[in-house]
């Protein structure tokens, strides 16, 4: 059927003229549709460009015509392109062409929430929780930034291989400061089967929407149903702005009756009665059901191991089996970047890069390897683990003491590292472009001692004599868009690191065992002390991650960003030594004393797997060390090099 020189197929689909399943969209070719809404269709697509496949929606065609809808989408494809959280799609490409709006995102393989209720039905209650966590986790981040999903249903959660999840379409994201109504437009609004009450009636909208909203999935995850199931699109409007919420237990009685007043909460109709975050909302709900666990047998025997890291691998095979131990074709070897397969916990492949790396970095289609024995960076290709370019420095590499850094980033146009040049007795910022395509150097008139991306932007800490800098720079010229000095105290000869995430930009002492938290934009910042030694940070689901030392056990620390309060009850790690990554709904931390990958539960705090890396050596071979890690491109990624 003709309309506007658009044409259907077989599926009801929207293209343009001339394309179709096998045509192609700017540089995306179309190869089958995968999902449809009311407001567009969803193709799995190739680029072309980047050879990667992607999820392309093209909004229907009208959408284009309309202006409001026009500047409104531009806008909110921009707030959600900024929102960067491994648990949230990531946005690769908007804009408009060939009539259409369109965004390109990262194609999650796998199902969603959707079809797997309709074909399970209820879920256990520990199933249920651990997909309903990561939807926290990533509304909880969302809401820091400013921003509202507005349509959290089960079609928006996507769940890879491992239920791994992705929340998805934030397309109808606002920021909370632009409330314009929208009554009586609920296509507009969101689906109303997880509508809150202020949605529907144009009210005023915050993050409690989504709590509202998540509380109707997590009640559909434990009964198989959403609450109120049946009617018309207005009738089921009416019930979420009248009627009260079901009981949980009714529709499943095997449950704990403690539930029933936690959904309740979570959607009562006025937003300043429910759970203010949706991290408090999944914390009593595991709570009611049972599910909140204490300290447990193996548990001790981590606090043993923190003493005795020798006997880490012995205690490892008793707590997780041995079912995670490396493949039995791979050898591993120095001078080597290990990539770890999330969904099975165990070593799927191991690639030679240069002489003693000790830094590394992951953008969507590259791994970057920084080699400071031989002062080079290898590029690798995560698709087929082949090393596509080693780029020579002309410098030396910069300090590589425990807690400085990341001394290494990347970004889509390929990777940056700090380093020393002998020639101009400085430090330099290098950009080494993708692809062998060359590298650009950049100098500040400071001592660099970390470099990381975020928020479209490339962070660099340095100092000059007494005085700390954190630089924002531009990524296409290397320019300094702004800059903020440190106090005195936080710099010096101490390793340093940096992060980006909740909207500050932390910094770390390592010897004085202080973190910095800096909101770039006002200057406002505050500090705290754990222990007497903390390794670099990360930053994940919401929170900044450390590792410290309180002079006799290796702690974990999860820092919460608005009261610089540690949340864990300082869990014993087996040694005081390594880094921590985020991805794949699991903290990771490497560990240099036993040479073991372990993996944890961000909310808990608790082992999920634990992975030997490395064996003793034989009498006469070198030992090896594990010297950094990193998350994303389809894996984890740890480098080793000789001791």
């Amino acid at each position: 059927m003709a309309r506007r020189g658009i044409w259907f197929d077989g599926h009801g689909d929207y293209m343009s003229s001339g394309t179709g399943v096998g045509g192609k969209f700017l540089e995306y070719h179309i190869e089958e549709p995968i999902g449809q809404g009311g407001m567009g269709v969803v193709y799995l697509a190739q680029n072309l460009r980047l050879r990667r496949r992607v999820a392309l929606k093209l909004m229907a065609p009208e959408l284009a015509g309309d202006e409001r809808y026009r500047a409104r989408f531009e806008r909110e494809s921009q707030l959600a392109m900024s929102l960067e959280h491994p648990n949230v799609v990531p946005i690769h490409d908007a804009g408009e062409a060939e009539g259409h709006l369109y965004l390109a995102m990262r194609c999650v393989d796998g199902s969603d929430l959707g079809a797997l209720l309709r074909r399970e039905g209820a879920l256990t209650a520990g199933r249920a929780l651990a997909i309903v966590s990561q939807v926290a986790n990533a509304l909880d981040a969302a809401h820091e930034r400013g921003l509202v999903h507005r349509d959290v249903k089960p079609s928006n959660v996507l769940l890879d291989g491992n239920e791994h999840v992705y929340l998805a379409d934030f397309g109808l994201t606002r920021r909370l400061t632009d409330q314009a109504a929208l009554r009586g437009d609920l296509l507009s609004l969101g689906t109303p089967a997880y509508l809150a009450p202020e949605q529907i009636d144009g009210g005023q909208v915050d993050g409690r929407a989504d709590v509202y909203s998540l509380g109707c999935l997590l009640y559909e995850c434990l009964t198989g149903e959403p609450p109120f199931p049946t009617g018309s699109r207005l009738a089921v409007a009416w019930a979420h702005l009248e009627q009260e919420p079901p009981r949980v237990t009714e529709r499943n009685p095997a449950l704990r009756s403690a539930i029933d007043a936690v959904i309740g909460k979570a959607m009562a109709k006025r937003p300043e009665d429910r759970y203010q975050t949706c991290s408090e909302l999944v914390g009593a709900a595991t709570a009611a059901l049972g599910l909140r666990r204490r300290a447990t047998r193996h548990r001790r025997l981590l606090v043993a191991a923190a003493v005795a890291a020798a006997t880490l691998t012995a205690i490892a095979v008793a707590l997780f089996g041995r079912g995670q131990s490396p493949a039995a074709d791979v050898a591993i070897r120095a001078n080597t970047l290990v990539r770890i397969d999330p969904a099975k916990n165990r070593i799927d492949d191991v690639i030679d890069v240069g002489y003693k790396p000790n830094d590394t970095a992951v953008a969507e289609d590259s791994v970057w390897a920084y080699n400071v024995g031989d002062n080079t960076v290898t590029e690798i290709d995560p698709q087929t683990d082949q090393v596509r370019h080693t780029t020579p420095l002309s410098t030396l590499p910069a300090d590589v003491t425990l807690g400085n850094g990341p001394l290494l980033a990347a970004d889509a146009g390929g990777a940056w590292v700090v380093s020393y040049s002998l020639d101009r007795a400085e430090d330099l910022l290098t950009r080494i472009y993708s692809g062998g395509r060359g590298r650009r150097d950049y100098t500040f008139g400071l001592g660099l001692n970390a470099v990381v991306t975020a928020d479209h932007a490339v962070w660099v800490l340095g100092r000059q004599g007494p005085r700390g800098f954190v630089l924002r720079i531009d990524p296409r010229s290397g320019r300094v868009l702004a800059r903020r000095r440190l106090p005195e105290w936080m710099s010096g000869p101490e390793g340093q690191g940096l992060a980006v995430g909740g909207g500050f930009v932390w910094v770390t002492n390592a010897s004085a065992a202080t973190v910095y938290r800096l909101d770039f934009r006002t200057g406002e910042a505050a500090h705290a002390k754990f222990g007497s030694f903390i390794t670099r940070p990360a930053f994940g689901f919401g929170r900044l991650w450390l590792c410290s030392w309180d002079g006799e056990h290796g702690l974990m620390v999860r820092v919460n960003p608005r009261t610089l309060k540690d949340e864990l009850a300082r869990d014993a790690l087996p040694a005081e030594q390594g880094h921590f990554a985020v991805g794949y709904g699991s903290l990771w931390r490497h560990d240099l004393p036993s040479g073991t990958l372990m993996r944890f539960h961000p909310r808990t705090g608790d082992p999920a797997g634990l992975i030997p890396i490395l064996k003793k050596p034989e009498q006469g071979t070198p030992a090896l060390n594990l010297t950094s890690i990193v998350a994303g491109a389809g894996g984890v990624w740890l480098t080793i090099s000789q001791a």
